[in-house]
């Protein structure tokens, strides 16, 4: 290609881009005359229309729209809350405990329960100077020899949601003896919530990212890999490399380190992926602190911390939408239909059930409208209060 033709084919190159990006893109279509409305028989008191538990609201949309959420007023899925990412509740931590190998001879052997702030590490000298509360007498433990599971109770950490940041860890404590073994002290299903908010909403935290409304079924769940647990020894590991001892290195936490999952631990012993003390990584509960059953191992005090990732005592999961009626692609969920030439665009039936909703509560039933380009979008939202005789 010669130079003239090289510069003729530039500039209609970029004539052409010029004139795509010059080009406006149409602007979303103005929402001011949407409506919704009541099409079925209801009392009104005011601006609220009353209904019996069991019967079915049907709503009449006026106009087309691209978009249309719904709230139903529901805990977890308010329209006054869907911005709402913090607030006061009560919070909640529970878990299960157990202890074994227990005897007269280890009964210095403890284990504790922590509220830590200003933790700058996790390590000895991030726990020796972070600011500690021990709450240990606000727990359920074990009270005889057994290898039983005791519930913790709920143990109320409002107290500390004055705080930005903290950390909830475990001390294990193991004096040395020689004639019997210390004790091994065993937590599993560990949870901890945000709850009893002015609107009811319940948020479970240390939770994968939240995508829903909330559901008690799988918001009470224990989350093990989110709850970002890691080991700290305060004092001598008993650690020994020798391949031949490698089984018996007990005395942490079975907890990768602080930095490192099972995956990407640097210390893999005897082809089991291990934390710097030697002990076996678990991917799931219990939490195990294991001394080993063998007295002749505890030459010296132990000192052992696992510790949780950070966590803010106030967060709260914003609301949802308790269902998207009806998307840009004119995929609408149940209950939502098109009407045909009555002067009308769409209709919503809702069964008011007492699986979902309480009789004698009032429903603010909202409807988000959304028109929308690539870069602009008009939304409109409509009320409809409901109340429940």
């Amino acid at each position: 290609m010669n130079k003239l033709s090289s510069c003729f084919a530039l500039i209609v190159a970029s004539f052409i881009i010029s004139t795509i990006a010059c080009k406006k893109i149409a602007d979303p279509l103005s929402l001011g005359a949407f409506n919704v409305s009541i099409t079925n028989q209801a009392n009104k008191i005011n601006d609220t229309f009353i209904y019996a538990i069991n019967d079915t609201a049907v709503f009449f949309i006026n106009e087309k729209i691209d978009n249309l959420l719904f709230y139903s007023g529901q805990p977890g899925m308010n329209i006054n809350y869907r911005n709402r990412y913090y607030g006061k509740g009560i919070n909640i931590l529970k878990f299960q405990d157990s202890a074994s190998q227990r005897t007269i001879n280890n009964i210095g052997d403890s284990l504790h329960l922590f509220v830590l702030t200003n933790l700058k590490s996790y390590d000895s000298t991030g726990i020796a100077n972070a600011t500690k509360f021990d709450i240990t007498n606000l727990v359920q433990w074990p009270t005889s020899i057994s290898t039983g599971w005791v519930f913790s109770g709920n143990i109320d950490l409002s107290p500390f949601n004055k705080y930005d940041t903290v950390y909830i860890a475990f001390q294990a404590l193991g004096h040395k003896s020689t004639l019997t073994a210390q004790r091994k002290f065993l937590i599993q299903n560990f949870t901890l919530s945000n709850l009893q908010l002015p609107d009811s909403a319940f948020t479970p935290l240390f939770f994968p990212s939240y995508s829903s409304p909330q559901s008690l079924t799988s918001d009470t769940l224990p989350n093990f890999s989110y709850t970002g647990w890691a080991q700290v020894d305060m004092k001598k590991s008993r650690y020994d490399t020798t391949p031949s001892k490698i089984s018996t290195n007990y005395g942490a936490w079975n907890i990768a380190d602080f930095g490192y999952t099972n995956l990407t631990t640097p210390y893999v012993y005897n082809g089991k992926n291990s934390n710097s003390s030697g002990v076996v990584i678990t991917t799931n509960y219990p939490l195990v602190f294991d001394p080993g059953n063998n007295s002749k191992t505890n030459k010296i005090d132990y000192e052992g911390w696992v510790i949780t990732s950070p966590v803010n005592l106030n967060t709260v999961r914003h609301d949802f939408p308790t269902a998207i009626l009806k998307d840009a692609s004119n995929t609408v969920s149940k209950g939502f239909r098109f009407l045909n030439s009555n002067g009308g665009y769409a209709a919503y039936s809702l069964p008011l059930d007492s699986t979902s909703f309480v009789s004698g509560k009032t429903y603010d039933m909202a409807f988000v409208a959304q028109n929308l380009n690539v870069d602009l979008k008009n939304e409109v939202i409509k009320h409809v209060y409901i109340k429940l005789k």
